[in-house]
């Protein structure tokens, strides 16, 4: 299970060190990312990816929304391997088209992780933590 908010730095290759409370077992080699909701990166182990892929199986290509997800999720999708560091090493169209340079914020949500922009998840955070409350009784 995935919790907690980290602090890491991306280097010039591209690498990212993940932290050892977001990797579900030693014996995990290879993590998924795809686009994210609210501009982050969406990083899954293989059993979440293979349910978030059961999901999407399960929707119809004949309904325009379905078609457009899955679209837009799958086309930025990567499987990435961990290497012996514990790293996973990000391709650079995917750090550009998120703004990512340098220092990032992992925030773990259950099932997978996000990585996100500073700025962007500190703006994010700031703007619903005053919406808490309804947002737990909203919750489906």
């Amino acid at each position: 299970m995935y919790f907690g908010t980290y602090r890491r730095t991306i280097d010039d290759k591209g690498r990212l060190q993940i932290p050892p409370k977001l990797l579900s077992s030693e014996d995990e080699k290879t993590l998924y990312i795809l686009k994210g909701f609210d501009g982050c990166l969406s990083v899954y182990p293989e059993e979440a990816f293979s349910r978030l892929m059961d999901k999407l199986q399960s929707l119809s290509f004949r309904d325009p929304s379905s078609r457009a997800y899955m679209r837009l999720a799958l086309a930025s999708m990567a499987e990435l391997r961990i290497d012996a560091h514990g790293r996973i090493t990000i391709g650079r169209e995917l750090l550009d088209k998120y703004r990512i340079d340098g220092e990032v914020t992992l925030v773990g949500v259950i099932d997978h992780f996000e990585i996100w922009e500073p700025k962007a998840q500190e703006e994010y955070f700031k703007a619903k933590d005053k919406e808490y409350e309804s947002l737990a009784s909203e919750a489906k």
